[in-house]
């Protein structure tokens, strides 16, 4: 891996662990405070609000409801009786009690950051940079656009990120994993925009290489058992195709030439479009004059999930 892509990788992953970490810690805080209160038990009699329920608590000449802030509504079954914790100064402020509810969320946000914490040292453990560049000519990339879409698609989540962040509707629950959905999805895109940008695939008379910032693969060309142009169709059975229907939608077809071993596995994958396009076909030329293969046609079918 790259050492500047490790050093990024490895800050990023602390930098979001700090932020469950930190929730975590406050609810953690918020929790200890509030089991001081007195403890007393009540009905949950209304739960349809996201961040809220209603609980009637017994008490003379009548009993009282109040509305009772939550995290989520895990452990509330509705018109069963709750342990809950009221605030001896004011009797109208009211926590629930319950382990779900006062733990289960500091908990996930807990094993969060121990994920994050564990992928930077996964990250910091990864293998070594590439071995020196080979002595060739034939280096092919990826064209711009295959960096430059991942980057748009990038934009649904900063939305998704920004109305997490920006909104007040649903529970701290709804909005944290609506931020982590869209705070993932954005580096996942992010990465994958740098990782086409830095492929290079290169070859000699003896290996061919596949390197990017996150890493590096090299294949002899004697494990080289096919080239193919496979052309892969999702969702649309092959009789459809017969029976002439031309619906299409972009995504649905992908078509990548894949260095495939004897066993069938992919060795390496580029896009049929890496540029320069002289070097892509003296690439395949070399493949042709080291392993006797030439680049073969194929199409897959797969159906959406």
């Amino acid at each position: 891996m790259n050492p500047a892509a490790r050093i990024a990788l490895i800050s990023v992953a602390i930098l979001l662990a700090a932020i469950p970490a930190w929730l975590a810690g406050t609810r953690v805080a918020a929790n200890l405070a509030v089991s001081s209160w007195q403890r007393a038990e009540g009905v949950v009699t209304i739960s349809a609000a996201d961040d809220s329920v209603e609980i009637e608590l017994p008490g003379e000449p009548a009993a009282t409801r109040v509305t009772v802030p939550v995290d989520h509504h895990l452990g509330l079954p509705f018109l069963k009786r709750v342990p809950v914790r009221i605030d001896p100064a004011d009797s109208r402020r009211v926590r629930t009690a319950g382990l779900l509810q006062m733990w289960a969320w500091p908990a996930a946000l807990a094993l969060a950051a121990g994920v994050l914490l564990a992928f930077a040292a996964v990250v910091a453990r990864a293998g070594p940079p590439p071995p020196p560049p080979l002595t060739t000519d034939i280096r092919v990339y990826r064209p711009a656009s295959e960096w430059k879409v991942p980057l748009f698609w990038s934009l649904l989540g900063a939305a998704l990120l920004v109305s997490a962040l920006l909104t007040h509707e649903g529970s701290e629950v709804q909005r944290t994993l609506a931020g982590g959905a869209g705070t993932l999805f954005l580096l996942l895109m992010w990465g994958l925009a740098v990782d086409n940008k830095t492929t290079e695939i290169s070859a000699d008379a003896n290996v061919l290489r596949r390197t990017s910032a996150f890493g590096w693969r090299e294949v002899r060309w004697d494990e080289v058992a096919s080239v193919t142009r496979e052309r892969t169709v999702f969702g649309r059975p092959e009789r459809l195709l017969r029976a002439g229907t031309t619906d299409f939608f972009p995504g649905r077809e992908v078509t990548t030439v894949v260095f495939r071993g004897r066993s069938g596995r992919a060795l390496i994958r580029m896009s049929p479009a890496m540029q320069p396009p002289h070097s892509a076909r003296d690439l395949l030329n070399l493949c042709a004059e080291r392993t006797g293969l030439h680049l073969e046609s194929r199409t897959n079918y797969e159906r959406n999930l």
